[in-house]
């Protein structure tokens, strides 16, 4: 013997359940937990179109943007890059309105961007109702770590409702 170890092998512990881990990552989100985030979106989609938004909710539409994206990549639900272009232009629009150089004045919106942003929030609505646990947890780490490796700081929309599903 020359006296050198194997490496240690890991091992699953002996009580994980993986039928449970795995029925736990197919199963869909809870509705309750899906519609919280969704109506939050709604709010601010809507306080955006009447021109009153507050830069927290031009955010919380630019996370969900950055979710979509995320969800888009995963490719569960694909083909909608082209509309998440226009939202991501749009809402870089009127952050460039919006923001001044002593803070947040909410602006009107043009027909495009009110368009662009409105189809977004529909398709992110799709994309939501299409996604496992699993699915929707990665895509939340995959949307966070995007945000913070370009510097940006996150934002949950519904931090509870948030929690509940990337746990």
């Amino acid at each position: 013997m020359n006296g050198a170890r194997k490496p240690r092998r890991p091992r699953w512990p002996a009580t994980t359940n993986t039928f449970a881990l795995a029925l736990d990552g197919a199963a869909k989100p809870a509705w309750g937990d899906i519609h919280q985030i969704l109506q939050t979106m709604t709010a601010a989609f809507t306080s955006l179109r009447q021109g009153v938004a507050t830069e927290l909710q031009w955010s919380v539409l630019a996370g969900g943007l950055d979710m979509s994206k995320a969800i888009e990549r995963q490719g569960v639900v694909r083909g909608l890059s082209d509309h998440l272009a226009a939202a991501e232009t749009a809402l870089q629009h009127i952050y460039d309105r919006a923001k001044l150089a002593n803070g947040w004045r909410p602006t009107v919106l043009y027909f495009n961007e009110l368009e662009d942003i409105k189809t977004f929030v529909n398709l992110h609505a799709f994309q939501f109702r299409q996604l496992s646990r699993g699915e929707l947890r990665h895509a939340i780490a995959s949307a966070t770590g995007q945000i913070r490796s370009g510097g940006g700081k996150v934002n949950l929309a519904d931090s509870a409702a948030m929690e509940r599903m990337a746990a």
